[in-house]
Parts: structure tokens; sequence; C-alpha cells
């Protein structure tokens, strides 16, 4: 156990050294975004509220709140249905695809008595303000979900070869006490455990790393499914005094890590890149601007005066005070100085600047969608947003592959664990993972997102309805069919509420076969109408004459 206490501590300090790099620029980024956060980057202490003390201009604090609440309600709405969890494989039975149904709605009344919107807000505001966030999924006795956000400054990681992040390791404090409470008593360190038992500096802090990594084969017994042989290990290092206190693990990976953007290539890809440090010198030279118009406003308004020396103490500078000076000195009498700057050309320098930092935090985006109608279609939204949208499509996709999809996975299978979902058909009780499910995402970005092909249909479809008109065959070149079904479900029309193509193909043919019935019925009524005319024509008349000659 000591040497897993030693390579996982030397573990840790390889990654600080990769992390150290961007230790600086956090720093850096949470003075001027978020300045609650900054005392936790690289473990110092400051007095509450010194960073805000700082800050003369808030703009980039409000951006960066105002896309964590965009993304909270239009890609993760505590009100709304933002995901449905499918079958990979649509060939899978009504009855398995039911019990898929019944287990997202159960999913999502957990997920919303947990405390899993609390912690996406802060993830978010991590994201916009450092590039990197992590929110740790699991769950204990009294908590089916226990989401907690782990702060940036307070992990390292590391990726796999396909550049996805396998490994996080955290640091973190406890006391003695807490210590005992969270390991028991006998896998604390001998040393922490006499501490508590004899009520002595119980308070004085332990540093510990909380390690997750996958095990490798070798690590593994296959034919045993405790916590020490899952995939995902979990490794609690009393750092202090090189101890394992806790050796268990996950059947997933439990700790969602994403980055806003990812950053160039080598080993400082690890870590991401985000709006924060795209706007820095905006927002730097802001908070500068902001410094010197106040300088500027409060020196207009208490003016400085220029008064000959005669009149040292003699200057009432009060609200409808009266300075008395001798008509014998002239010109010489108190006066403004140096009150001319042009206040109206910082200002502008400032709105300029608070407009980069806001477009850069995507504010103009999530402004233009908070001010659309409701009753506006998908389709209708993207016409309005469709540039903003596609540059904000790199980080969203981002987010459905490092967080979402994994995070429901992860969710999906505890509730199942727990019991809260009946076990689906060909359950293993021995293997309790569920296999790979597809996550059809419906909030209103992903929908607007998927929206964007749609616009160029429509377009098409103007355009050819004029055309059609003068050559109607134009038509043959489009298979509409395909079109509005993709159209449909981009606007946000769930699957289900389409009748399969197979479906519809039979319902043609049934309605093509009842035409040709019915024109067949007619053209025989018509005959025999024909024929009974025939009939009553009588011999030796005219037409009778004619029709025999063949005339007729």
């Amino acid at each position: 156990m000591t040497e897993l206490a030693q390579a996982t501590i030397q573990r840790n300090s390889d990654l600080l050294a990769i992390r150290a790099p961007w230790e600086s620029l956090w720093r850096e980024a949470a003075q001027y975004c978020m300045p609650r956060r900054a005392p936790g980057i690289q473990g110092s202490v400051e007095v509450p509220g010194e960073d805000e003390s700082r800050l003369f201009d808030t703009t980039a604090v409000q951006a960066n709140m105002t896309l964590a609440a965009g993304q909270m309600s239009w890609m993760t709405p505590l009100e709304a249905a933002w995901f449905a969890i499918e079958p990979q494989n649509a060939a899978e039975p009504d009855e398995f695809k039911r019990w898929l149904s019944r287990g997202t709605a159960v999913l999502r009344n957990t997920m919303a008595t947990s405390s899993f919107y609390e912690a996406i807000h802060e993830f978010y505001l991590d994201r916009g303000c450092f590039g990197t966030a992590a929110m740790y999924i699991g769950s204990s006795e009294k908590r089916v979900l226990k989401c907690e956000v782990w702060p940036v400054g307070t992990f390292v990681i590391d990726a796999d070869s396909d550049g996805r992040v396998d490994t996080v390791i955290r640091s973190f404090e406890l006391d003695a006490r807490q210590s005992v409470e969270k390991f028991g008593m006998d896998n604390v360190h001998p040393k922490v455990a006499e501490r508590v038992a004899k009520n002595k500096d119980t308070r004085s802090k332990i540093r510990y790393l909380h390690a997750v990594l996958p095990r490798s084969e070798a690590e593994r017994d296959g034919t045993k499914k405790d916590p020490e042989n899952m995939p995902i290990a979990s490794i609690y290092i009393d750092a202090d005094h090189v101890h394992v206190a806790e050796l268990s693990g996950y059947n997933e990976f439990p700790v969602m890590v994403s980055r806003y953007l990812r950053w160039g290539s080598g080993m400082g890809s690890l870590y991401g890149w985000c709006p924060a440090f795209a706007a820095l010198a905006d927002v730097r030279q802001l908070n500068v601007l902001q410094k010197m118009l106040d300088a500027q406003a409060e020196k207009a308004a208490f003016p400085a005066i220029l008064a000959p020396d005669t009149l040292e103490g003699e200057i009432d500078a009060n609200a409808h005070g009266i300075t008395y000076y001798s008509a014998d000195m002239g010109g010489a009498k108190p006066e403004e100085w140096l009150t001319q700057g042009r206040f109206d050309i910082g200002l502008q320098r400032v709105q300029e600047r608070q407009e980069s930092i806001e477009k850069a935090f995507h504010v103009d985006l999530f402004k233009m969608f908070a001010g659309l109608e409701k009753q506006m279609t998908a389709t209708e939204i993207m016409e309005r947003s469709q540039e903003k949208l596609i540059q904000f499509s790199p980080t969203f996709a981002g987010l459905v592959s490092e967080v979402y999809n994994p995070l429901l996975e992860r969710a999906f299978n505890l509730i199942l664990r727990r019991g809260l979902v009946e076990p689906p058909p060909g359950f293993d009780p021995n293997n309790p993972v569920m296999p790979p499910m597809k996550v059809e995402y419906s909030s209103r970005i992903a929908l607007a997102l998927r929206a964007i092909p749609a616009i160029g249909y429509v377009r098409t479809l103007q355009r050819v309805g004029s055309v059609a008109g003068l050559k109607p065959d134009i038509l043959d070149n489009f298979d509409f069919d395909a079109a509005e079904r993709q159209t449909a479900m981009d606007d946000g029309l769930p699957a289900e509420y389409l009748i399969p193509q197979t479906e519809v193909v039979k319902i043609r043919k049934l309605r093509e076969q009842a035409a040709q019935e019915q024109a067949a019925a007619e053209k025989a009524a018509m005959m025999a109408e024909g024929a009974g005319k025939l009939a009553g024509i009588k011999e030796g008349s005219p037409i009778d004459k004619l029709m025999s000659s063949g005339e007729l």
C-alpha cells in the first residue's frame, strides 16, 4: 500500500508541473471574472472581498454569469425535458423502448430533486472563467445522486491516447476528526487515529489526494465484482503520512471534466481555453479605463482650484460658499484647474470594450434568445441567430461528448442499481451496467443547432416553388418525404409522432389500389350505362341503319 501511495503522490506531482503554466492565467481570470473563486486558485488564502476591491468594472463578471445562466436555461433547463434516452438499435423490441422511456422519466425526477442543477450552474461558471471544469457524480446512503463541482486549482487531469480525460487527482484537506468520520478509525493513519483518541490537535489539517483513474487488466480479477476490481479505481491517499486511507472503485468514470475549447497541442492541451482568456486584454484595459474615468468624474464633480497665494486658507469650496478677494488683485482670483478632459471619448472606449467582452461570452446570443417570441419555431429562431449559433456550436459539441453523454449514462446506472427503475429484460444483476445507449437532446439550443440545415431547405422550397409552375418536373429532383420528416424532428417533433416509413409505403399502396379499384368501377359503370343506352335503339331507326352499315 505504501508503494501505491508513493506512486500516486509522484503522479500528482508530475501532473502539477504540467498544470503550473495555467495557474497564473486562472488567477488573473478569477480576479476579473469570478473574484469569489480567486482565493481557491493555487491554494492561496486571502481576506474575502479583497479581489472585489480591485475591480472598477464588472462587465466580465456579469457576462460570465449571463453565459452560465443562458446555458442553464437553453441547454439544461430544470423546468423542461432536455434529454431522452433511447436504444442505439432502433430495431429493439417495443418493451425495451418503453422501459427506457420510464427510466428517462425517473432519471429526470431524480436529477431535479438532487443537487445536480445547483452544481451544473457552478460548473458552467467555471467553464466560462477558467476553460476547464470538473463535476463529480456519485451516490451515498442519503442521496441517490451526489453532484459536486471540484474547484479549478484543486485538481489535475490526464488524458488517454484519444485525448479524453481518464485521470483526475483532487487535492483537499480534512482535520483529524473529519478524517475518522470519512474513512473510519481503522483506516486513517495511526498518528491521526491517536490524535482523535486523545482529543489532541484534532483541528489541524491533513492533506489528502483522491485519485480516479482506470485500472489495467493486470490490476483486476475478472471473476470478482468488488470495488477493488472495478474498471475505475478510487484511491484516497493521506499525502502527509504517505498512507492509503481507502481503496475502492467505480463502474463508470464519475468525474465529468469539460474543456470549453481545446488549447493547441502537446502537454498544454490537457486544459481548456475559454471566453475569459479571449477577453482578458479587453478586461484589463476596461478596468484601467473605468478607474481613470472614475478619477475624472470625481475631479469634475470636485474640481481642483488654482488660486493666488494671497487667498491661502480663505477659499470657501462649499455649496453656496462665498470667497472674498481684493479688487486690487486684478485678474488674480480662484478658478478651476485642469478640468477640461474629454469624458465622452473615454466613455466611448469603455462601451467598445464592454461590447467586445460580451461578444466573447456569447451574451448577444442569449440576450437575443431571451427576446424572441415563445411561439417561434426552431427554424424561425435559426434565421435570426444562425451566425451566432455556429460560433457557439463547437463548445456545445464538447459539452455533449465530454459531459452530457457520460453524465447521463453514469446517473442512469446509479438509479438502476438503487432499484428506482425495475431491471430491464435480460438484465444481469452480476454486471449492473447498461449497454451503450443513445441520448436524444431536445433543449432549445440543441433544436436550434439541428435546425441549421433546415434553413437551406426552406430557401430551396421558396426558390423551387416559383420555378415549378413553369417546369413541374423540377420537383422530381427532391425527396420531400425525407426532407419533411427530418425537418419535423429538427423542429422538436418527437420521433414517435411520425409514422414509420414502411407503414407509409403500405398506406400509399393501399390508397393507390383503392383508387385503381374505384377507377375500374367507374369505368364499368360507364360501360354498363352505354350498353343500356345502346339496347334502347329501335330496329329500323336511322341510327340503327347507320350502325348496321358501319357508318356510325
